[in-house]
């Protein structure tokens, strides 16, 4: 008797342990996505500011569209071209990948990293990984990958080919490029088995937790 009661106090001790240890992890994770965040939130707006000084009024002043070789070396690029030639605004690069494709998975990544966020807030909060909301979320990061892997990039293209269409170009020119991303793909499955892993690891905590 007194045996088991020492064995039950240690494995007590042991899942407090690790339970802060498990916290302090998640908290060094969630200043990790929130300086990610940061950064990509910089880029963003770094982007739009080069945007609203320097392209937005050459393109005021009247624009078209042309085929641009920013280096030699590198290819053409379709852009629209307004009063300053030296500051087009990139519809598709020179291997195919367009702007508006580009600008939408960085939309994705942002929304992953608060996925990623909200499941290590989740882990900090219930103190264990195997949690209903940590699962839920853990999914949702999973198909986040999956439709940036066969969407996204694929709708940039065909939301630019409906401008070049509306400028005299061919729709066909957007679509020049890699539009499925395999390893975003093979990634959302991964996480998404995880998730699967996570449920039924749920179930045993569960039962671990009624037999405490």
């Amino acid at each position: 008797m007194i045996r088991w009661n020492v064995s039950k106090s240690n494995e007590a001790i042991n899942r407090e342990q690790a339970i802060a240890n498990l916290r302090k992890l998640t908290r060094y994770c969630k200043w990790a996505t929130i300086c990610t965040a940061v950064a990509l939130a910089l880029g963003l707006l770094a982007v739009i500011a080069i945007y609203d000084l320097l392209i937005l009024p050459s393109l005021s002043q009247g624009f078209c569209l042309q085929s641009v070789e920013l280096e030699a070396g590198e290819g053409p690029i379709l852009a629209l071209v307004g009063a300053d030639e030296h500051t087009p605004l990139m519809l598709v690069a020179h291997d195919g990948h367009t702007a508006i494709g580009s600008a939408m998975m960085t939309c994705l990544a942002f929304a992953i990293v608060l996925s990623a966020y909200r499941f290590f807030s989740a882990i900090e909060k219930a103190g264990r990984p195997f949690d209903l909301e940590c699962i839920r979320i853990l999914r949702q990061v999973g198909h986040l990958f999956l439709i940036g892997g066969v969407a996204v990039k694929l709708l940039g293209a065909i939301v630019t080919g409906l401008i070049l269409s509306g400028f005299g170009g061919n729709f066909t020119d957007a679509l020049g490029g890699q539009h499925l991303d395999l390893s975003m793909v093979f990634a959302g499955l991964i996480i998404s088995l995880i998730a699967s892993v996570f449920q039924y690891g749920c179930i045993l905590q569960k039962q671990d937790d009624e037999l405490l």
